[in-house]
């Protein structure tokens, strides 16, 4: 068998143009999730509570008809915001 090739995910346009929607925070926070970051450590790096975290969560996961954070760490992967093999739990 032949090695296959690693190539990065072709990014689905629909998912840029969704993705348009998100306020700067909501990129910076969704780029945070997706690393796996949690809640209270999002808000501990942004100076901000958990439940304000939380509540953008939720905005995130309305505006990208998504239905939980493994969904939005899979949108994040697959529009490019994040490197799935970096991981930041510092």
């Amino acid at each position: 068998m032949r090695p296959v090739p690693e190539t990065k995910p072709e990014t689905d346009s629909s998912a840029l143009l969704a993705l348009e929607k998100l306020s700067p925070r909501e990129r910076e926070i969704i780029g945070m999730v997706a690393l796996g970051l949690s809640n209270q450590t999002i808000g501990e790096r942004l100076f901000i509570s958990d439940k304000t975290v939380k509540n953008y969560v939720t905005s995130i996961r309305r505006k990208l008809c998504v239905e939980n954070r493994i969904q939005i760490a899979l949108y994040a992967i697959r529009c490019g915001l994040v490197d799935p093999g970096i991981s930041q739990q510092q």
